[in-house]
């Protein structure tokens, strides 16, 4: 997906898979945000990129930005389940997808005398044949099993399609979005889509791909914001963290990882927390532009700025 792609389409959104579609000027804007910033942070170095971003209101901001930063991310490169599976230790950890589910658990063993070869993980014997992806992951607590997520036309529109195996076994991982825990929930029951494409839309569920307590697989970690104080430090792996909402925002200097976006939500009379970024930038920060560095203007209603300092 070129950086151009999103902002070139009408995206549109609906509530839920029951509810009709609307297209609205700002919902294109923000996936772009997200897709901008994570290639932006690719060339960072040291320093840490805040994005603060004030909106009327808030609603469906966080996780829009987040889908541009998962459609964004860079697939990996997973050699054929066979190859993987040959220089696999029993005990070790792995994920593998085939054409209906994503499994994680335990390798045994594989059994290559046997025609078509066979592989014992995850409490199952499975031809190897019927693997369509495969990679070792860290330890696990049990086996795991999820229905492989469907394609949507804005994950055609970014490439996803072709590497959507080798991404669901080995996923980045790398994103955080720390809110209001129902409200999160409930945007991830919505669907983004592509205004009069004949492909059906994506869930934002699918795309994001949140961990949860059977998840095989996952791409985003969500925190509720009133308990966040607990979760920290972030996995190392975390790379970006959307802050949604002012109390949510209220962590940013508690945060050490490459990429924070706070969403302020102007609709709430506190502008503490603004403050505090504005000071944030001006006593520890380097500028950076948003229309030259990210190439991204914010759409009507919506006031940006973006910043470096150091980690």
């Amino acid at each position: 997906m070129t950086t151009s792609t999103v902002a070139a389409v009408q995206l549109a959104l609906a509530a839920s898979a029951d509810t009709s579609s609307q297209s609205a000027p700002w919902i294109g804007p923000l996936v772009a945000l997200g897709s901008r910033v994570a290639r932006y942070s690719r060339k960072m170095g040291k320093r840490q990129l805040v994005i603060a971003v004030s909106v009327p209101r808030r609603d469906y901001a966080a996780v829009l930005i987040g889908c541009g930063w998962v459609l964004a991310s860079e697939a990996p490169v997973i050699p054929a389940p066979l190859e993987v599976l040959r220089v696999m230790e029993p005990g070790q950890s792995l994920r593998a997808v085939n054409n209906e589910q994503v499994i994680s658990g335990t390798f045994v063993s594989l059994e290559e005398s046997e025609q078509p070869s066979r592989a014992r993980f995850a409490g199952s014997t499975w031809i190897v044949d019927s693997i369509r992806a495969i990679s070792p992951i860290a330890e696990i607590e049990g086996p795991r099993r999820s229905p492989r997520p469907d394609l949507g036309s804005v994950q055609y529109m970014a490439g996803l399609d072709l590497t959507w195996d080798e991404r669901l076994a080995q996923p980045a991982a790398d994103l955080a979005i720390i809110g209001t825990e129902s409200w999160l929930k409930q945007e991830l029951e919505a669907n983004l889509g592509i205004q009069n494409d004949d492909k059906p839309p994506s869930s934002i569920r699918s795309i994001l791909m949140p961990e949860e307590a059977n998840s095989a697989t996952w791409y985003t970690r969500f925190f509720p914001a009133a308990s966040f104080m607990d979760k920290l430090p972030l996995p190392t792996e975390v790379n970006a963290t959307v802050l949604d909402g002012n109390g949510a925002a209220a962590y940013l200097t508690e945060i050490e990882v490459p990429v924070v976006i706070c969403v302020l939500d102007r609709s709430i009379a506190d502008e503490a927390t603004a403050e505090t970024i504005v000071q944030l930038r001006n006593t520890r920060g380097e500028p950076v532009s948003l229309a030259n560095d990210l190439q991204w203007s914010p759409p009507t209603g919506v006031e940006a700025l973006g910043f470096t300092v150091a980690l």
